[in-house]
């Protein structure tokens, strides 16, 4: 469960339209969530190891630090701050806009002043304390699995009775060559099946974690990839590949067809909750990042302030909302620029935590690891290669955000420099 629920998000709502852009045919398109699986799978055996090795640690930040030092580990908690965290608010924001227009004309302005209130309103809900945050991201998790679970099976259901896709007058034409669609196509995928990583908080605490930790990652990440496929393929068998890649809100779209415009309307509602809450949880969860790093002197000392009545971290929920405002303008609500802006620098830094295994296996050989990657070291490696080919991936998709987040790398080694100058 810990596998599933932190895998499968909001992003299986929206992404999907931006892989069927890149690709030709629906079998492409199922072939690059199908990869999808595998890589998230390798990844999830690496990280397993590295959460059994250091149990009661920050994840991802302290495997970097231990095994690379502390520029790296700084610059993660550097980049999740100004690109992962926030142009992943961002994004999400963007795709619940897209869902409003389903129900109220929207031009291309009006649904990035939608996705502006959307951040603006959430961080004011987690201003007022973590208490009102938490009631909002239980409703909105029900009804994410509730969407998901009723288009997979109303598409099964009614397979055979849909008949044809619609005609689309203008559809998106994919990439030139496969090749160059399936590079494009990988970054939305990538996005999407993040969350694996959530196992490794309790892995020190799991019994036989030799036999049950491969057991629940295999499990869980099969039950995460049946579950995309399997939406994946309501999409296509409703609106076809033409369909799905000019739709802004698939999931609504693909009801309309299964269901009739009541059912449209019900999935509709709860893909937005979903995504709500998704935007919700990531206010909620990162800005204790950016307090964090305040109170270790890695930021503004404002940051580092609870408020008083609320008990909140209440500058740093505002310095988040804010600058993922930013970049929604920056990025001019372009979801693909956004997703590549994400996926470069969060890659970045899975491909490097999952290669410290590498360097912590060399550096503490003797060290317990109740856990071993399975397939070790080719595992680990395929892990690692695929982590540079979103890298790759999100600079051919976009090179506009991947180059902006190298300057924010750049800046981060600045600033690093500086603090330990200052210390």
């Amino acid at each position: 469960m810990l596998v599933v629920g932190g895998i499968i998000g909001s992003g299986i709502f929206f992404t999907p339209s931006e892989t069927a852009k890149e690709l030709p045919t629906a079998g492409w398109v199922l072939l690059v969530w199908a990869l999808g699986g595998v890589v998230a799978f390798a990844g999830a055996l690496t990280y397993a190891e590295l959460g059994a090795l250091i149990p009661d640690a920050g994840g991802a930040y302290v495997y970097i630090r231990e095994a690379f030092g502390a520029l790296p580990a700084f610059l993660y908690g550097w980049m999740s701050l100004l690109l992962i965290a926030s142009g992943a608010i961002a994004a999400v924001a963007v795709g619940f806009a897209g869902y409003v227009a389903h129900f109220t004309p929207l031009d291309a302005g009006a649904q990035l002043g939608v996705a502006g209130v959307t951040i603006a309103g959430l961080a004011a809900v987690n201003y007022l304390g973590v208490k009102p945050g938490a009631v909002v991201q239980n409703v909105m998790t029900v009804a994410k699995i509730g969407a998901l679970g009723i288009l997979i099976v109303g598409g099964a259901l009614l397979w055979g009775r849909l008949g044809s896709p619609p005609p689309v007058a203008h559809p998106p034409p994919p990439r030139s060559t496969i090749v160059a669609g399936l590079a494009a196509a990988f970054v939305p995928v990538l996005f999407t099946i993040g969350g694996w990583q959530q196992m490794n908080m309790v892995a020190g605490e799991i019994r036989d974690p030799g036999r049950n930790i491969p057991r629940a990652l295999a499990i869980g990440i099969a039950i995460v990839v049946v579950c995309y496929l399997g939406a994946n393929a309501a999409y296509l068998r409703a609106l076809g590949r033409d369909g799905l890649a000019a739709s802004t809100a698939v999931a609504a779209d693909t009801a309309t067809r299964m269901f009739g415009p009541a059912g449209a309307t019900f999935i509709a509602l709860a893909a937005m909750i979903s995504i709500f809450g998704f935007v919700n949880v990531t206010i909620l969860a990162n800005s204790r990042i950016v307090f964090a790093m305040a109170r270790d002197g890695l930021f503004i000392d404002a940051a580092a302030r609870v408020h008083p009545r609320f008990g909140s971290p209440h500058v740093a929920i505002v310095v988040m909302a804010v600058w993922s405002i930013a970049l929604l303008a920056l990025s001019g609500g372009n979801l693909g620029a956004l997703l590549s802006g994400v996926v470069f620098a969060d890659w970045i830094f899975f491909g490097l935590g999952a290669a410290s295994v590498f360097a912590l296996r060399r550096s503490m050989p003797d060290a317990e690891r109740p856990y071993r990657t399975l397939g070790y070291p080719a595992v680990p490696a395929f892990f690692v290669l695929a982590a540079v080919a979103g890298i790759v991936s999100s600079f051919y998709k976009s090179l506009r955000m991947s180059l902006l987040g190298s300057a924010l790398v750049a800046a981060g080694i600045v600033v690093f420099l500086v603090l330990r100058r200052r210390r």
